[in-house]
């Protein structure tokens, strides 16, 4: 951010301190209607507007005409995809609450403005949904909204959510929510993206993105070496340099684990699936709160080669596997002492189904 001003915590704070905030303007927003006090207040506002208050009308609003939207189950470039995908949502979750827990920002070149938005949804599936037909079940989810925004509108988003743990709430198995995607047919632009995203991956390349102000670059470099040295290197013996002793930790599916054994075991049981996968980081923002706490959010992907842990799913053995995801680090004394990461297990598992990502293999 060009400005050094603490930022207010977001984490459940109350819905009115959020929608109309008493604290003067934090940062300044070139091209963004007055109102907003900074980038999360933008964020957290204009997504009550368009979910909680049912006026999806606003997307017009707030989204460019042309959006790009990426998701590891499809793509959309246009607001009024957005509209429509949005009626479907609530359609099928009629009741569905979107609670702000986190919006870590900053802004980059020419007034362009990065926003990572961790949401927990409580909702009830009472409409045919992407996942099948109604349960009338109640479950909750955790998605993570990475947007880029320019003079009040955001113009480019990727979209992570946990579905794996909504469907398991919702009483869906998760091979029969995949495919019941799966049946669905992807956009050629979608697959493009798909096996582009794949191979770049493979090859160990960040996509482009502009570099961190000064006071950041140290957390930069914290979560560059997090991927490489856990992920990549599968050094689980290091553990302790990213974690705190009782540093907890949330990841799809409802897996959840504390302290630094339970962390490794964890991410060895989920690397076992994809056991030559790499991690490439790319994007990094963050958001100063006091002295002693910061928090990072990572765009990231994770490309290799899938590899069942379970019987049911050996049919897709060595196929290309690749896997957007999100995570959120609250830094405390300079490691994590929390992290929530995102990905959607349902979509990748419908991919594989699809035999996406096509990717050329050397």
């Amino acid at each position: 951010m060009s400005e050094t001003s603490i930022a207010k915590t977001v984490y459940w704070q109350p819905l009115h301190d959020m929608l109309d905030p008493a604290r003067s303007k934090t940062q300044t927003l070139a091209g963004f209607d007055e109102e907003f006090v900074d980038l999360a207040d933008y964020i957290l506002r204009i997504t009550h507007r368009i979910w909680e208050q049912k006026n999806i009308g606003a997307c017009y609003d707030y989204y460019a005409d042309y959006c790009p939207v990426h998701t590891l189950g499809g793509y959309a470039d246009s607001v009024d995809v957005v509209v429509q995908n949005t009626l479907k949502t609530i359609a099928a979750f009629p009741d569905r609450s979107l609670i702000g827990e986190d919006v870590i920002y900053r802004e980059e070149a020419n007034d362009v403005y990065y926003s990572s938005h961790r949401i927990t949804s409580i909702m009830t599936n009472k409409g045919p949904s992407e996942f099948g037909a109604p349960t009338g079940k109640t479950g909750r989810v955790t998605t993570i909204a990475d947007c880029m925004c320019r003079d009040n509108k955001i113009f480019y988003e990727w979209l992570m959510r946990d579905n794996s743990f909504l469907i398991a709430q919702l009483g869906i198995e998760l091979d029969a929510a995949a495919a019941f995607q799966a049946k669905f047919p992807v956009s050629s632009t979608f697959t493009q993206w798909l096996n582009e995203e794949y191979a770049r991956t493979c090859a160990n390349e960040a996509s482009r993105w502009e570099s961190l102000p000064e006071q950041d670059k140290q957390w930069g470099d914290f979560a560059k070496s997090w991927a490489d040295q856990i992920f990549n290197k599968r050094m689980f013996n290091k553990l302790s340099d990213f974690y705190k002793p009782n540093a907890s930790v949330q990841w799809p599916g409802g897996r959840q684990a504390t302290g630094n054994a339970a962390i490794g075991g964890m991410f060895i049981k989920y690397l076992a699936s994809c056991p030559d996968a790499n991690m490439v980081v790319d994007h990094i923002c963050v958001t100063h709160y006091d002295d002693n706490r910061v928090n990072i959010a990572l765009r990231w992907g994770l490309a290799g080669h899938y590899n069942a842990t379970q019987s049911k799913y050996a049919q897709f053995n060595q196929q290309p596997h690749y896997i957007l995801g999100a995570t959120h680090f609250e830094i405390e004394d300079g490691v994590i002492a929390k992290e929530f990461t995102v990905f959607d297990e349902v979509a990748a598992l419908a991919n594989l189904m699809r035999k996406l990502p096509q990717a050329t293999e050397a």
